[in-house]
């Protein structure tokens, strides 16, 4: 699923409420650095507020890496799992005057480019980086399949694996 605006369950969960059923939830906050690598940084729910399905605000370290990144390209990827599926939410970004708490963290207005659901059918992703399969002889056979042809690739190409 691709959409431009944030769907109800993503605009509930980022609506300001808290749920204690995801307060523990890291939200990875992807930058550019200046060397053009991805750069990953985390948000709590405590950080972040939907305003709209389009628009969010979050605050994050003022002298951080991932601040400077965003200065500089004014683009980011927001990335957390929600019912079953990984969420990635592209976001075009612009530091605000203001600063927030005695922190001082800068504030960012975000507009929402793209959001992408990623799903597969063979598996559900449970939370952070884990997931369960749901049909895990299939998903095997297909992953040393898979491996097998990276390897093979590899080796035409003159690539070494370890």
């Amino acid at each position: 699923m691709t959409d431009t605006l944030l769907p109800p369950a993503l605009l509930a969960l980022l609506d300001g409420s808290l749920p204690a059923s995801h307060l523990h939830q890291a939200i990875r906050l992807s930058s550019v650095g200046d060397n053009g690598w991805p750069y990953a940084a985390q948000l709590s729910l405590g950080e972040i507020l939907a305003l709209t399905p389009r628009q969010l605000l979050f605050a994050i370290w003022p002298h951080s890496t991932t601040t400077r990144n965003l200065q500089r390209d004014g683009k980011a990827t927001l990335a957390l799992v929600l019912d079953g599926a990984i969420w990635e939410i592209q976001l075009l970004v612009v530091q605000r005057d203001e600063t927030l708490t005695d922190l001082n963290l800068s504030v960012f207005s975000a507009t929402v480019h793209q959001v992408i659901a990623h799903r597969a059918p063979y598996a559900t992703v449970t939370h952070g980086l884990t997931f369960s399969l749901n049909d895990e002889a299939s998903a095997l056979a297909r992953w040393h399949e898979q491996i097998a042809a990276l390897q093979a690739l590899a080796a035409t190409a003159g690539l070494r694996q370890g």
